[in-house]
């Protein structure tokens, strides 16, 4: 009987873990990213987030892209253009991701207190 109740608290833990990582896991690191780059000095060379340069690669296809985006944050265009042509369109493309996210997860919890007011 003790069994099965753990079992019971354990798979309704599972299931709030899993709805909460389903709900918040991806606009949390776009936005984390986001913000790493906002601080990130784009003129001092050894910073990267780039996880391939990271593992010890030269090559990297996004080469300049989060100085790009740093740049941008601070306002100068033009050197962010130069570093990278996508870094403004970057952080419009993220910026509309998060907001869709938040969008999903407004309509989901009203959708679900809609239906407890059932």
């Amino acid at each position: 009987m003790a069994d099965n109740v753990v079992s019971k608290i354990s798979m309704k833990l599972y299931e709030s873990f899993k709805k909460l990582f389903f709900l918040h896991f991806e606009w949390l690191v776009l936005a984390t990213g986001l913000v790493l780059l906002a601080f990130m000095d784009p003129l001092l060379q050894g910073q990267t987030l780039c996880p391939i340069e990271r593992l010890g690669f030269s090559y990297c296809p996004g080469e300049g892209l989060g100085r790009s985006v740093s740049h941008a944050f601070r306002g100068d265009f033009k050197a962010s253009f130069y570093s990278h042509p996508a870094g403004i369109a970057a952080i419009l493309i993220i910026t509309g991701r998060i907001i869709s996210i938040f969008n999903r997860n407004f309509n989901i919890n009203k959708e679900k207190q809609n239906n407890e007011s059932i």
